[in-house]
């Protein structure tokens, strides 16, 4: 009886023993005696800012390889990227007649484009010059991007030309409208032209591309991905 009484005293012992055991295996524990996960949940936090850094240096490193391709443009890349302008400022010429009569010196830079107005005056010469700058020029890839950017631009300042055009045709000389009306408008008109053409080329002869017309630049970028 003592024996099986002692070998029931040291089972009752050990089955505690072992729940006391458990117990304390399934206990919270501290972060503070963590130091591994700790430090690790501290380096994990830390990765969106790492993470977020890398765009803001992609973004910066795009710049300066924009900036320094602008800085590499030879005189005769600026000065080719010029010459498509002349399409527009020979198309707008009629429409600055009412600033002519008012004021005749702001005829005078027309002057050297008044055999090119009567070359693309020709038939079918102005829609064969259209032609080949859109598909040889600004389509292709082997002439660089500051060309085919101003070269494209120009065609589509020469097309916004077309709807005025258009509404003075069916209408009149005045577009139907007054004096009143339709000189101030057919002056916006040339203003307009003016200003576009003349920004293009001032950012053209400083190496700079000349992306900011709205509208008209927005939708030359969208056909230029390269």
């Amino acid at each position: 009886m003592p024996t099986q009484r002692s070998s029931s005293a040291l089972l009752a012992a050990g089955c505690i023993a072992c729940s006391v055991m458990s117990a304390s295996a399934f206990a919270p524990v501290s972060l503070g005696s963590l130091p591994l996960k700790t430090s690790a949940m501290t380096a994990s936090s830390r990765l969106p800012m790492a993470s977020s850094a890398v765009p803001r240096r992609s973004v910066r490193n795009a710049a300066t390889g924009l900036s320094m391709q602008e800085e590499g443009i030879t005189p005769v890349q600026r000065l080719t990227a010029c010459l498509p302008y002349i399409l527009p400022l020979a198309d707008g010429f009629e429409w600055g007649r009412y600033v002519f009569e008012q004021v005749p010196i702001m005829a005078l830079p027309f002057v050297p484009l008044f055999p090119i107005m009567g070359i693309l005056n020709l038939p079918f010469v102005s829609f064969g010059i259209f032609i080949f700058l859109f598909s040889f020029v600004a389509r292709n890839p082997e002439i660089p991007r500051f060309v085919r950017f101003s070269t494209l631009q120009a065609i589509y300042i020469d097309i916004a030309l077309i709807f005025p055009q258009l509404f003075k045709s069916l209408m009149g000389a005045t577009g139907g409208l007054p004096s009143e009306i339709g000189v101030p408008l057919t002056n916006f008109v040339f203003y307009c032209m003016i200003g576009t053409v003349t920004y293009s080329i001032i950012k053209n002869a400083l190496g700079e591309t000349p992306n900011e017309i709205p509208l008209i630049s927005e939708s030359v970028d969208s056909q230029m991905p390269f």
